[in-house]
C-alpha cells in the first residue's frame, strides 16, 4: 500500500493550516445548552428580536399618528388620550427625524441577529428560526398591536425613543434634514369641506360603532353649516308673489291690523304704486299703540318712524348675509336679480334672518303664530331659479323696473339703503356705502 506524503503549512495557527495547497479553516461547532454562552448569545438574540419588533411596532403606531388628530386629541379627547398625545406631539411633529432613528435603530438590531444566532446553531437552522422569529414576533404581531393600540403605547415609549433619537442624532439628523429639503415638511391632514361632509355622514351612519354618535339634528347642523359658504340669497329668498305687503296710501284701521296680525309677520314692507317701489318697512310691534278706529295712514307712520328696506343681489353667500344681520341693522333685504352682465336687476324677493338660519339647520323654524308650511315652497323655489337660469342665457339684458333705480357695475355684495327720508324713497340706494335703519 503506498503512502502520500502529506505536508502542512499553519497559517494564522490555530484558525486556519495549509496542506499540499489545501486551505482548511477551522469550523467552531455550535455551543450546546451545556455551555454557559449559549444562554447569553440566546438572550442577545431575543432582545434583538425584542427591539426589532418594538421598532416595527412604533413605526406603524407613531407614524400612523397624523400632528392635527393629536392636537385633537390634546384639547378635546379624554383625559387618557389628552395625556398621551401631550407626550407624543412633540416627538411626532419632527417627522422624518422620528421616521429615520426608527429605522435605523430597526436595521441594527435585525442586521445583528444572524451574528449571535450563528453561535448556537447551524447556518440552515439559523436562516429558518431567523425568517420566522423576524416575520412573526418582529413585524406581524408588533404592528398589528401597536395599529391598534398606538397611542398608548407611544406615549408609554417616549422616553425610550427620545433616547434612541439622541444617540442616533449624528446619523439621522443629517438623512432627516435631507429628506424635509427633498419631501417637505409634514404638516398633517387637512380635510375639504367635501371630505367633513363625508366624514359627518360615517359618524352618523356607523353610530353603533360610535361611542358618541352623533344625533339627526347635529348632523343637518353642521352639514348645513358646511354647506352655507354654497348658499347665496337667491337659493333661500320667498319669491316676490308670496310676500304679503302694504300699500303706502292704505290706512292701518281694524281691517289691515287683522290682516297683519293674520299674517303673522315681525317686519311688513310697503311699497308705493307698483310692489316692486319697495319705500319702506313696517315694524309690527309699532302697531300696539295705534288706534284701528282712528284709522292711521300708513304714509304717515312711516314717517314718524322712516325705515327702509335694504338689498343684496341674489349671488350675495348667505355667510355673508348673516353677518350683516348680525349687526342688528335689518333682519329683511330684497333681493335682486343678476343678469348675465354681472349687474342687479329686478326684485325677485325678500329673505329674512330666519330664512337664513333655517339654512343653516336645514329645518323649517315654526312659531306660534306660524302656518304649516307648504309643501311646494320648495318647488316653487325650484322653478323660480330655474326660469331665471334660462332668462339669463338670453342675449336680452334684464331692465330694471322704472320704480326701483338701476344699478350700476359697482354695486356691491353688501347691504346698501337708500338714506333719503322723502316719502317717495326708493329701495335701493348704490351710491350709499353702508347699511342703515
Amino acid at each position: 500500500m503506498a503512502h502520500e506524503n502529506i505536508t502542512c503549512i499553519p497559517k494564522d495557527w490555530p484558525l486556519t493550516i495549509i496542506c499540499n495547497g489545501e486551505v482548511y479553516d477551522e469550523e467552531e461547532p455550535p455551543l450546546t445548552i451545556y455551555d454557559a454562552h449559549f444562554w447569553i448569545y440566546l438572550g442577545v438574540y431575543v432582545a434583538l428580536v425584542m427591539v426589532a419588533g418594538l421598532m416595527a411596532g412604533l413605526t406603524m403606531g407613531l407614524l400612523s399618528l397624523d400632528k392635527n388628530s393629536l392636537k385633537v386629541l390634546k384639547e378635546g379627547g379624554k383625559p387618557s388620550e389628552r395625556k398621551h398625545a401631550a407626550k407624543i406631539l412633540p416627538i411626532v411633529e419632527n417627522h422624518h427625524l422620528l421616521l429615520v432613528t426608527l429605522l435605523l435603530t430597526n436595521a441594527g438590531a435585525v442586521e445583528a441577529m444572524p451574528i449571535f444566532l450563528d453561535k448556537i446553531s447551524n447556518p440552515i437552522i439559523a436562516i429558518v428560526v431567523s425568517v420566522t422569529a423576524v416575520l412573526i414576533f418582529g413585524e406581524v404581531i408588533p404592528q398589528a398591536v401597536c395599529s391598534r393600540y398606538g397611542l398608548a403605547i407611544g406615549a408609554f415609549f417616549s422616553p425610550m425613543v427620545r433616547v434612541l433619537i439622541f444617540l442616533t442624532f449624528i446619523i439621522s439628523w443629517p438623512l432627516s434634514k435631507l429628506l424635509d429639503c427633498l419631501l417637505g415638511e409634514d404638516h398633517g391632514t387637512f380635510f375639504r369641506r367635501a371630505e367633513l361632509r363625508a366624514l359627518v355622514d360615517i359618524h352618523a351612519e356607523e353610530a353603533r360603532e360610535n361611542e358618541e354618535p352623533l344625533n339627526t339634528d347635529e348632523v343637518l347642523i353642521i352639514q348645513g353649516a358646511l354647506q352655507m359658504r354654497d348658499k347665496t340669497a337667491g337659493s333661500a329668498l320667498t319669491p316676490f308673489d308670496k310676500v304679503f305687503m302694504l300699500s303706502i296710501d292704505g290706512k292701518m284701521d281694524k281691517e289691515t291690523m287683522d290682516m297683519v296680525i293674520e299674517a303673522g309677520h315681525s317686519r311688513v314692507p310697503v311699497y308705493d304704486g307698483e310692489k316692486t317701489n319697495i319705500v319702506g318697512l313696517l315694524l309690527v310691534k309699532m302697531l300696539i299703540k295705534l288706534d284701528p278706529v282712528a284709522a292711521t295712514p300708513i304714509r304717515s307712520i312711516l314717517q314718524e318712524n322712516p325705515r327702509y328696506l335694504p338689498a343684496v343681489r341674489e349671488d350675495t353667500p348667505l355667510f355673508d348675509l348673516l353677518n350683516e344681520f348680525q349687526q342688528g341693522k335689518c333682519h329683511m333685504c330684497a333681493v335682486r336679480m343678476v343678469d348675465s352682465t354681472g349687474e342687479a336687476g329686478d326684485v325677485l324677493g325678500v329673505i329674512t334672518l330666519e330664512d337664513v338660519i333655517e339654512e343653516l339647520i336645514q329645518e323649517e323654524i315654526m312659531d306660534e303664530s306660524d302656518v304649516v308650511a307648504d309643501v311646494n315652497r320648495r318647488v316653487n323655489l325650484a322653478r323660480a331659479r330655474a326660469s331665471r337660469q334660462m332668462s339669463r342665457q338670453s342675449p336680452r339684458r334684464a331692465q330694471p323696473r322704472r320704480s326701483t333705480s338701476s344699478a350700476g357695475s359697482d354695486y356691491g355684495a353688501t347691504l346698501t339703503i337708500n338714506t333719503d327720508t322723502s316719502e317717495h324713497a326708493g329701495l335701493i340706494d348704490n351710491e350709499s356705502p353702508t347699511a342703515g335703519h
